[in-house]
């Protein structure tokens, strides 16, 4: 018996030291001048699509009326404006299988080139732009909810 463990153990020790990762190989991030890491997202996500139509943007008390359930709270950092901002907001939700958001936090601020990101990293940036050279850097953070369709959800607005 002590055989067939010690066996096993051999074996599973020299199987994971086969399996490693090239850290060589990194994904599509890039590093701005400020450090900070960026995300390039297609430009259709900015822009209003028939996913993003087909999510409501409401309060949280007509969400829970609606018999919703939340999924997650979400944020999203961006070089664009408002609008495209929250059009890919609502594109996202509706990847995640949202139906229903309820905007919890918008801020958008000027962005000169050597500005301090308070130690957030995750920004995403339009594709075919720089955050170098983008006059704006809008965040929206919101709760994504899930609904059961009746006669006020997925109106299809």
């Amino acid at each position: 018996m002590k055989i067939s463990t010690l066996i096993a153990l051999t074996t599973a020790l020299f199987l994971t030291a086969c399996a490693s990762i090239d850290l060589r190989v990194a994904p599509s991030v890039a590093k701005d001048i400020n450090k900070d890491t960026t995300i390039s997202q297609p430009d259709v996500l900015y822009q209003e699509t028939p996913q993003s139509k087909s999510i409501i943007v409401g309060s949280q008390v007509y969400a829970t009326v609606n018999s919703c359930s939340l999924i997650q709270r979400y944020r999203v950092r961006t070089n664009s404006d408002f609008s495209s901002a929250l059009n890919l907001f609502k594109n996202r939700a509706f990847l995640m299988g949202g139906k229903w958001v309820t905007i919890v936090h918008h801020s958008e601020t000027g962005i000169p080139a050597n500005v301090n990101m308070g130690g957030q990293t995750d920004i995403m940036l339009r594709e075919g732009t720089l955050l170098s050279n983008s006059p704006f850097l809008t965040t929206i953070v919101g709760d994504i909810y899930d609904c059961p369709c009746n006669i006020n959800s997925c109106s299809g607005r």
